[in-house]
């Protein structure tokens, strides 16, 4: 007899999104099914036909569960209130620098490119409302406001990415640009914030 594990709906879509990522990077996508899933994951395949009603969808949705997962420590280092807004970008930079995604070898393997595309903008999208908060919470320190912060957020995030993603990264001379940059905007806002 089988005892079934009964996990929260919630959980179980992150399990299959996971199992799927998994199945994807290590098989391609032309060599997997939402059955295989459903295999992997130690499910019926109707459950996994429940969350996802093809394979394009979760594959859409691994992609963006995966992108949120790579983006969380500099969720989480942006929504730190103990640390200066200069600190959590200095930081931040420094956890793009890191290399430990466990499918980037798949997001850079030649060919991947509009994956890895793909990739790079749901991150952002993750990260892009926690930069906006930062900003506004720095504003609110210096007694300004900030009314170009989800601007500036998407424009440090967006360069930010597309520094740190291209196939030859981490690479020092573009963290040194990023660093040199996000600096004059930072300081740009700073002035426009304070300027009433």
């Amino acid at each position: 007899m089988v005892t079934k594990t009964v996990m929260n709906p919630e959980e179980r879509r992150r399990e299959l999104l996971a199992c799927a990522m998994k199945l994807f990077a290590e098989e391609g996508y032309d060599n997997v099914s939402v059955r295989a899933v459903a295999r992997a994951a130690g499910v019926a395949p109707g459950l996994a036909y429940h969350y996802f009603d093809s394979k394009e969808k979760m594959f859409a949705e691994a992609i963006e569960d995966y992108a949120r997962r790579c983006a969380e420590s500099i969720c989480e280092l942006l929504d730190d209130n103990n640390l200066s807004l200069d600190e959590k970008l200095e930081q931040a930079l420094e956890l793009g620098e890191s290399d430990d995604y466990p499918y980037a070898a798949f997001f850079h393997t030649e060919g991947h490119g509009a994956l890895h595309d793909r990739l790079s903008l749901a991150m952002c999208e993750a990260v892009r409302p926690h930069l906006r908060a930062a900003l506004e919470a720095d504003a609110a320190r210096w007694g300004g406001a900030a009314p170009d912060a989800d601007e500036l957020a998407a424009i440090m995030v967006y360069a930010c990415v597309g520094l740190a993603s291209g196939p030859d990264m981490p690479d020092e001379a573009a963290v040194a640009a990023a660093r040199r940059y996000l600096r004059a905007l930072l300081a740009e806002f700073r002035k426009g914030s304070t300027a009433d």
